[in-house]
């Protein structure tokens, strides 16, 4: 008959059989929860798929997440071209020959290049599109992911997991710039085509002469919406070069140790000082954009007067034709 093992040489044996084991030190630091590293596992391509296109852009396929965030970094290129284009019609050619009917002389030779039918909504309209919905997109995807990461069952835990609480500086930059670029384009674009089938006697004229009109409204208007609108870009142009600076959300507080002022500068503080001079650096940038822009739309064109004869009767029809804000004007 066969013998079976008792149960003492089991026990034996499987003491035997275990390992001693070094300890190891618990991280108890928990992961940010919007890091892709995190959430979203790494993913190499294939050895063979490497050299395509669609991964030196991003486009890996992988994930929702890779795809939004290219569509919402690349649909940025085509209005930050027509943005220098623009800057340098409205602000820099004004200040250059300090007068408005022949600032308008350069904005109708160029007028061609961006207000082409298909060239337009090209350089413009699908681009800005693309980028606010891809943005909305992944908030949407993230927050989503935060509920379900921390099991956020009510209504007010999925609201305090949501991207508005957790929105940065940049983001909200750029959804306050979205409602004052729609009043631009409906006020220079889409009201002159209802009124008169086009926009080919909208200029620098036609600005000068709004602004004339309503001086207290369009000054603070166009500076809220330079200043926005300035801010917004060269922000995302400096997250695209690696500055965080409007895109990082303001980071929680530390308290430091005792000894640590003993021991001279941290690493913490190293990276905030580099941050803090990094920060004074784009604001400086930015501001002094701004206040070029403005010189030249608002020194130059916004003193230019009103209109005379048809042409100007034409523009205060259009004025007046603009929707909620018409009687204003």
């Amino acid at each position: 008959m066969a013998s079976f093992p008792s149960r003492d040489d089991i026990d034996t044996k499987s003491i035997l059989s275990m390992q001693e084991l070094d300890p190891s030190p618990v991280d108890e630091s928990f992961p940010e929860v919007d890091s892709d590293d995190y959430l979203v596992p790494k993913f190499q391509p294939p050895p063979n798929t490497r050299n395509f296109w669609w991964y030196s852009v991003g486009l890996r396929g992988q994930n929702w997440d890779s795809w939004l965030s290219a569509v919402q970094r690349y649909s940025t290129y085509p209005p930050t071209l027509f943005g220098a284009l623009h800057f340098a019609n409205t602000s820099l050619i004004p200040l250059a020959t300090r007068s408005v009917p022949e600032s308008d002389n350069y904005l109708l030779l160029t007028r061609p290049i961006y207000q082409a039918p298909v060239l337009e909504h090209v350089l413009l309209t699908v681009p800005i599109f693309a980028h606010i919905a891809s943005g909305i997109a992944l908030r949407n995807i993230r927050s989503s992911r935060r509920a379900r990461l921390y099991g956020a069952e009510t209504r007010d835990q999925r609201h305090a997991l949501s991207f508005w609480p957790r929105m940065s500086f940049q983001a909200r930059l750029g959804y306050a710039f979205a409602p004052l670029l729609a009043t631009h384009v409906l006020v220079n674009r889409m009201v002159p085509v209802m009124v008169e089938g086009g926009s080919s006697g909208v200029g620098l004229g036609f600005v000068a002469h709004g602004i004339a009109r309503s001086r207290v409204f369009w000054i603070t208007y166009y500076h809220i919406f330079v200043f926005v609108g300035v801010y917004h870009i060269l922000g995302g142009l400096a997250a695209w070069m690696g500055w965080r600076i409007t895109t990082t959300r303001k980071p929680r507080g530390s308290k430091k140790g005792s000894l640590e002022g003993h021991l001279g500068p941290t690493e913490s503080e190293q990276h905030i000082k580099r941050r803090k001079r990094m920060w004074w650096n784009f604001n400086k940038i930015a501001a002094l954009g701004a206040c070029v822009w403005l010189a030249g739309a608002l020194w130059i064109v916004g003193t230019g007067g009103e209109g005379t004869g048809w042409e100007a009767k034409g523009w205060n029809e259009i004025y007046s034709q603009v929707p909620v804000i018409g009687s204003w004007l």
